[in-house]
């Protein structure tokens, strides 16, 4: 499929959000592969479930989840479903882009003896923004009545905005 042209109309069984051009979404991806990059890196060897919502500005919900496994040894290696990380990625690098998107965050609950831990993003501005661990704590507990492992939140590692120099 094309990507839309400006003169093109509307089409009533499609949302209609503005188009930001492909040189915004060709940064924004760029960002994204960055962010993960670093991510990855930060939370080092483990399995990882990456939870992303969004506010679109139509007023839709976007949700995506992935779950990531990481080996460091004897080299750095990343096993995830393919389609349920093109989802992720897509959906952070639309939320990066930033034309589309209100409000966005990005959840990674890590497997932790004896109990799960997380750490969670603000994505904002263009870039991944750490959330503070009340914020996060939150958002994760669980329903009252459930058996889940309450999760423990820790600030989220700083990841280094690129557009921001020195």
């Amino acid at each position: 499929m094309t990507n839309p042209q400006p003169d093109q109309p509307a089409r009533a069984d499609r949302r209609s959000l503005p188009y930001p051009g492909d040189e915004a979404i060709t940064a924004a991806r760029d960002r994204a592969h960055l962010a993960f990059a670093q991510l990855f890196t930060a939370l080092g060897a483990g399995r990882h479930r990456l939870h992303y919502a969004a506010l679109d500005v139509d007023g839709r919900f976007r949700l995506a989840s992935a779950t990531i496994t990481v080996t460091t040894a004897p080299a750095w290696h990343l096993d995830a479903d393919p389609d349920e990380f093109a989802t992720i990625e897509a959906a952070v690098t639309a939320a990066l882009e930033g034309s589309c998107t209100v409000l966005a965050t990005l959840v990674v609950q890590t497997e932790h003896a004896p109990d799960p831990v997380v750490c969670g993003w603000r994505i904002e501005r263009g870039w991944l923004h750490g959330m503070k661990p009340a914020a996060v704590q939150a958002a994760v507990r669980p329903c009252g009545g459930s058996s889940a492992p309450v999760a423990r939140a820790y600030p989220a590692p700083f990841l280094p905005d690129p557009s921001v120099s020195g």
